[in-house]
């Protein structure tokens, strides 16, 4: 199985208490099996957050 993640930076190793406590679903690392989902998600947070700089995108 084929999970994505929607970031606005390349994350190597899940930690979860950088997580944020209030989602939908509360605290957690969330991913989808759709592609375009992440990628939506990942833009949305790039333009909330901005990018980060010295980090590898992907």
């Amino acid at each position: 199985m084929i999970l994505y993640h929607g970031s606005n930076l390349k994350i190597n190793k899940i930690d979860l208490s950088k997580c944020r406590p209030y989602k939908d679903f509360g605290k957690g690392f969330y991913c989808t099996t759709i592609k375009k989902q992440a990628e939506f998600m990942a833009t949305r947070v790039v333009k909330i957050y901005g990018r980060r700089k010295n980090i590898e995108y992907i």
